[in-house]
């Protein structure tokens, strides 16, 4: 691939061109001043524009040596005006007069068989700059066209409803053409490449891709940050000064080439009676500076602690930090709209900040639309801020308004955005979902869509409104066969409801949510193969639930694959370590396997967090197996887990006394030591063993019960006979009396009994009535020798 240019990488970053450049097209000069609209209708674009015929638009554009800049630089400028329309502002109404006659093809090239959001003004700009830049051609004369190509596909996805697997798929190949290629050949190109890759996956809620690239922009940039701790206060009338968080970076070389925007948009103030603006900090630490692309960093970092960790307080307060940082010293117009913008989602959620988090959308959403800040400045890192279009901006504020029960404001929003489904939402929170219908069937009569018609399906609950939106889509609509699955998953009709779900992920792979219902209806119909793929491939899409991966492992177990079963609950265990029943899980597993050092530890950590905790079920299988020495997972004898299993049997019994179970096995195992000290203990184990089971009133119910305590009696006898011949006489004397008075009085407990039939105990009976008697006849010889 030829190497990249210098206008090339000015546009890239969207740096000024110094004045030593003299041999830079006036177009590229244009579009870094922010002009999209002068490159547009120039009269050269706008005639050869004219000249493309309709149909079949992406044939008609001829690359070559000699104009493949020329279509470069309009569908840059083309690309640059739809942001400029859709996300930074000031959003002017005109249009390109030779770009909109291709707004309806746009409309039918950009849906994907599903409507984009019908809050995008000037589609046709998108349209165009994709046509353009999907050329072949255009990509081995200009490099940096690819690059451009994957901001568009990332920009195309952010107007749809549905996640797209087909963008994804194209990103993803464009990811790998760019790493390999000369396009990020300096530090600077690197680090904005995988900022905005991490970006990208974000948004399908990759979180592990996202993490190499990030990782690699922080290693090139050479920056280091850390969550840190340090004295301060955070109320007005706070006494004592408490441990607060904030960010402590470093970079350990220059800065990269940043400019600086004059004009930023302000932050709101508290005006708070009990909270401070800031936390004050004892000790007043120093901030160190940073460029803006560092700054991108950090705010990447802030995106994928917000994905990847649990949605609470506790969360906020260890990101907030993060946004903190951007917005106290960003002088990068994006990186300010963005973080600001952030902090409002998360301070909407108090009811402290909630009224600063109002006044602030509503600044920002103005903000939008002054044209004090230059255009240029706006694109400065914009596709590394992760900057939310205008209607998610209006959405936010409405949904605030509906938290603050300003539900008829929320109302007029949600119908200016066309936002139906928290149209409905607001209606049955008033007690008028009919009005909710009808507002749908009016929209219906201007213009019939899947989406509406989907939408009508579920305020009236009529399935066959779900298959009109089917053929009106061609029979290629996820959201058709995901509305009708979902209706008969509310429903509870499981049968149903797998035969949509399926179909639905079939046309769409990248829906977690059906994902989801789909695998556990397929487990309520007992479908364990569809189960199974579902699971699958949610866990693909989002690594960190818990209760999926704990699913598919029950889902294996059915299947037969205890195998990959474990290794489920393994990933489900990393995702909530807190949640004993998953541990429970694993543990069963485990033993059924062979994997009996995570047995162990599994048994530990249910401890740690239950306190009391006994099956019974599996300390047999695992005492069974250590006694046997037989072959664990990997072959090797399981002897080798006896230290462990004694230790935790030793913490059983610390916390659990009463339970004749733990200590008869418990007893079993200590005698495997084989050695004088740990035969007096077996002896011990097994006298605990026999209180507990005679304390218990069960015991002499059954036929059952009373073998067990007989049992528990023979057992005593024979390993504290098999200990005398190490022993001294007073040792065996006191032995034996313990032993004689545990046979004499469970001798006569059975003697008691009144049953019909003793015939199911009378074997036991008689061995304990033998040996008492040698018991007895020790002691008679003991007695003589003394005498």
């Amino acid at each position: 691939m030829n190497e990249i240019q210098k206008f090339e990488q000015y546009l890239l970053i969207n740096i000024p061109i110094p004045d030593s450049e003299t041999d830079v097209s006036p177009y590229v000069k244009e579009i870094l001043n922010g002009e999209y609209e002068v490159v547009l209708k120039n009269e050269f674009f706008s005639s050869i524009i004219l000249n493309l015929i309709d149909e079949n638009i992406e044939e008609n554009i001829s690359i070559n040596n000699d104009n493949c800049k020329n279509w470069f630089y309009i569908s840059v400028a083309s690309f640059l005006y739809f942001i400029q329309s859709n996300w930074t502002g000031p959003f002017k109404k005109e249009d390109i007069d030779s770009l909109l006659r291709l707004r309806r093809r746009a409309s039918t090239y950009l849906s994907f068989h599903d409507q984009f959001n019908e809050n995008v003004s000037k589609s046709e700009l998108l349209y165009f700059a994709k046509i353009i830049l999907n050329n072949d051609q255009l990509h081995k004369h200009l490099p940096s066209s690819l690059w451009w190509l994957f901001r568009v596909n990332h920009i195309h996805q952010l107007i749809l409803e549905e996640a797209s697997e087909n963008l994804f798929n194209k990103s993803e190949n464009l990811i790998k053409q760019i790493s390999i290629s000369n396009l990020i050949n300096n530090d600077s190109l690197r680090t904005l490449f995988n900022i905005e890759v991490a970006q990208f996956y974000f948004y399908y809620r990759r979180i592990q891709s996202s993490e190499i690239y990030l990782e690699d922009a922080r290693a090139v940039a050479k920056l280091s940050f850390d969550l840190e701790g340090a004295l301060g206060k955070r109320t007005k009338y706070q006494q004592q000064a408490k441990p607060q968080l904030y960010l402590n970076a470093k970079v350990d070389k220059d800065l990269f080439p940043h400019r600086v925007c004059e004009i930023l948009p302000k932050v709101i103030n508290l005006s708070d009676d009990l909270r401070l603006e800031k936390v004050e900090f004892l000790i007043e630490r120093k901030n160190v500076e940073l460029g803006c692309i560092e700054e991108a960093i950090i705010m990447t970092k802030f995106f994928q602690l917000k994905l990847s960790q649990p949605n609470d307080q506790l969360t906020d307060e260890e990101i907030i930090p993060y946004l903190n940082n951007v917005i106290d010293n960003t002088k990068n117009w994006s990186l300010r709209m963005s973080a600001l913008f952030q902090r409002c989602i998360l301070e909407s959620n108090n009811k402290r900040t909630i009224e600063r988090s109002l006044s602030q959308i509503e600044y920002l959403i103005d903000q939008l639309n002054i044209s004090k800040t230059f255009i240029s400045f706006r694109l400065d890192l914009f596709f590394a801020s992760g900057m939310n279009p205008i209607w998610l901006f209006k959405k936010h504020l409405a949904n605030m308004m509906l938290n603050l029960g300003m539900v008829k404001g929320a109302l007029d929003h949600y119908l200016s955005l066309s936002l139906w489904e928290d149209v409905i939402i607001c209606y049955t929170i008033l007690e008028k979902k009919y009005k909710a219908a009808e507002i749908i069937q009016q929209e219906l009569s201007k213009k019939p869509t899947v989406k509406l018609w989907c939408l009508l399906g579920d305020v009236t609950e009529k399935v066959e409104y779900y298959e009109t939106a089917w053929k009106l889509s061609g029979e290629k609509s996820s959201r058709a066969q995901r509305h009708w699955g979902l209706y008969y998953y509310s429903k509870k009709n499981y049968k149903e409801s797998v035969v949509h779900l399926k179909l639905s992920i079939e046309l769409n792979n990248i829906q977690e949510s059906v994902l989801e219902r789909l695998g556990f209806a397929a487990m309520q119909i007992k479908d364990w193969k569809v189960a199974a793929s579902a699971y699958r491939k949610y866990c693909v899409l989002e690594q960190s639930n818990f209760e999926v991966w704990n699913n598919l492992a029950k889902v294996y177990i059915k299947l037969g694959d205890k195998r990959r079963a474990w290794y489920s609950l393994q990933d489900a265990i990393k995702c909530n370590f807190n949640k004993w029943e998953v541990w429970g899980n694993l543990m069963v597993v485990s033993i059924d396997l062979g994997h009996f050092s995570e047995v162990i530890h599994c048994y530990h950590r249910i401890m740690d967090l239950k306190g009391v905790y006994v099956d019974i079920e599996i300390l047999s299988i695992l005492s069974k197996a250590i006694i046997n020495n037989v072959k664990d997972f990997y072959e090797n004898p399981s002897r080798k887990y006896l230290k462990n299993t004694l230790e935790l049997f030793g913490r059983l019994t610390a916390s659990i006394s009463n339970n004749s179970d733990i200590w008869i096995l418990y007893a079993e195992l200590t005698v495997l030591k084989n050695n004088g000290m740990e035969y007096q203990k077996a002896i011990q184990y097994f006298q605990r063993a026999y209180g507990a089971a005679i304390s218990n009133p069960r015991s002499f119910k059954s036929v059952e019960d009373v073998n067990k305590v007989l049992g528990i009696c023979l057992r005593l006898a024979e390993i504290s006979m098999s200990y005398l011949t190490n022993c001294s006489n007073t040792q065996k004397k006191v032995i034996l009396v313990s032993v004689k008075l545990c046979l004499q009085s469970v001798i006569k407990k059975v003697e008691d009994l009144i049953w019909e039939d003793q015939s199911g105990i009378t074997e036991n009976f008689i061995k304990v009535k033998e040996n008492l008697k040698i018991v007895l006849d020790l002691l008679i010889e003991i007695q003589n020798k003394e005498d």
